[in-house]
């Protein structure tokens, strides 16, 4: 979400409006089939590079291997703690566009460092996961090519579904390479010839950002495979509020290095394989992503000149914040981040989410100004009988706002915190106004959470002395940028594809980053396409 703002009142209307979570931005799939493609007879055949495997519940990275058709390879580490099969392993998305009751099936490459029995399957999202084929393989040291086919569920259009392979009980390392999936009964010969024409369509890096004291980030660094055009510009992608990890901009990643543009991600602070203390402080994650623009710069096939920042929701404060600070990044997107300073840009945001959700203007207005004054009571150090008493009157504001009791209790519960009280500290519109290079503002019509009319409005004025500044808002999408949103809820998430996957955004994205880059282009730098 977009920094606390966000992410507080998505706490807060969680509990008592029964909204949605933005961190589920990032939980969503990892990957969709990928733009490398090979062809038979003129259909096509997706060949899906090992960049698209989402890897879960434990450590992972990223090899080239020539033994393998592309030459990536992504290495599953064993569990750390192996309870069940499904307690860790990968999943790749099938492609769309897969009927109900039409045959499915999937040829992939792996091996094991040792034999291995695995049970593969396709299987459905959550809740259930409900599996429509199965299959007990044996995976050896050997690479081989591993096949499964069923016949797509009738909930297909509704349910997304995915190749499944739990690894929680393998105990070895368990290597990963492309996956063809085809529509139809497994045929052997058209999946390898499909193999032997793949060409991935960038190289996959495990990279190590040092920053703080104590903080290693892990990260993946995807270069596009056109060796001869290093160094390449690079776009650092920052995600929302929430424990995130890498997987959160798998459709923009492809568009980016498909035109010749490199993409780093990496796991927060205290997240997935990065080392330090999770805690949502923007300032240590504005600190993260400062470091990983340095160590990017460090690197001769990346070019520090022409480095941007894409942030979603809480990124979408954190990479103001970075350019602010730092006249080289040469272009900043943000992506329904909120726009404004400290306490009262959190009060006009939780009352326009309250108003937005149905609740009258005036009442809103109240219950957000008694969470303010308690929050500013908190910063400014009141007495215990000070606090206790306008923690009484949040809770009599909200029952006032026809919020049941618990609900209400449970609304202060999660805002009454310190990390409530660092929103004073916040400053997303000054940022955007000391930034001089091109920035993109993008919002969406139909987000719950940061409600584009008024803060596509506080984007402009921030924006309004930047000749090269841009907001735009694209209609009939929520929060989470996927198109077909019709509540814009995260109820709608898991059957509209990849956090950030809307054509829509990601053209508007890649092509205003494209021209942005050239602009930066030093003389007789090669240009992109």
């Amino acid at each position: 979400m977009t920094k606390w703002i966000a992410a507080r009142r998505m706490a807060l209307l969680m509990a008592a409006l029964c909204l949605v979570d933005a961190g589920g931005a990032n939980r969503l799939w990892a990957a969709s089939v990928s733009t490398a493609r090979a062809t038979e007879q003129g259909a096509a055949l997706p060949v899906v590079g090992v960049e698209d495997w989402a890897v879960y519940g434990t450590a992972y990275s990223y090899q080239h291997d020539a033994a393998v058709p592309g030459g990536g390879v992504v290495i599953v580490s064993p569990g750390t703690k192996p309870v069940e099969p499904w307690s860790s392993g990968a999943t790749m998305p099938l492609p769309h566009g897969i009927v109900a009751g039409e045959p499915v099936s999937a040829v992939f490459w792996a091996r094991a460092a040792r034999d291995t029995r695995v049970t593969i399957g396709f299987q459905g999202s959550a809740p259930g996961y409900a599996r429509f084929a199965s299959r007990e393989v044996m995976l050896t040291p050997q690479w081989q090519p591993v096949t499964i086919e069923g016949i797509a569920p009738p909930d297909i259009a509704t349910n997304p579904q995915s190749l499944s392979v739990p690894l929680g009980l393998a105990g070895v390392d368990v290597r990963l390479g492309p996956v063809a999936f085809q529509r139809g009964k497994a045929d052997a010969a058209k999946a390898m010839r499909a193999f032997a024409a793949f060409r991935p369509a960038q190289v996959v890096e495990d990279v190590r950002i040092p920053s703080e004291t104590g903080v290693m980030l892990a990260g993946t660094l995807h270069l596009p495979v056109m060796p001869a055009r290093a160094p390449f510009p690079l776009v650092l992608l920052i995600q929302g509020h929430g424990p995130n990890g890498r997987g959160g901009f798998p459709e923009i990643i492809r568009y980016l290095t498909a035109h010749g543009i490199a993409a780093l991600e990496y796991d927060k602070r205290g997240v997935g394989q990065s080392s330090g203390v999770y805690k949502e402080d923007i300032a240590r994650l504005s600190a993260d992503a400062a470091a990983a623009v340095a160590a990017m710069r460090r690197r001769p096939d990346i070019d520090g000149r022409r480095i941007a920042l894409v942030g979603h929701s809480q990124g979408g404060v954190i990479a103001p914040a970075v350019a602010a600070a730092d006249p080289g990044i040469a272009a900043v997107v943000t992506l329904a981040g909120s726009v404004g300073d400290g306490l009262p840009a959190l009060r006009r945001a939780l009352v326009n989410q309250m108003v937005a959700a149905g609740r009258p203007r005036d009442v809103a207005t109240a219950a957000i100004d008694a969470v303010i004054t308690l929050l500013q009571a908190r910063i400014d150090g009141k007495d215990a009988a000070t606090v206790a008493n306008l923690r009484a009157a949040v809770v009599a504001r909200f029952e006032a706002a026809r919020f049941a009791r618990p609900q209400a209790e449970g609304a202060l519960a999660m805002i009454d915190t310190e990390e409530a009280q660092g929103a004073n500290k916040l400053h997303s519109a000054s940022d955007l106004r000391a930034i001089h290079c091109p920035v993109l503002a993008v919002f969406a019509s139909k987000d719950p959470l940061v409600i584009a009319a008024d803060e596509a409005a506080q984007a402009r004025l921030a924006l309004a002395d930047n000749p090269r500044g841009n907001v735009v808002v694209l209609d009939g999408l929520s929060h989470w940028f996927q198109e077909g949103a019709v509540t814009g809820g995260e109820e709608e998430i898991a059957r509209l594809g990849p956090n950030a996957g809307s054509p829509r955004l990601v053209n508007l994205v890649v092509g205003w980053l494209v021209q942005a880059f050239a602009e930066a282009r030093p003389q007789g730098g090669v240009a992109l396409h």
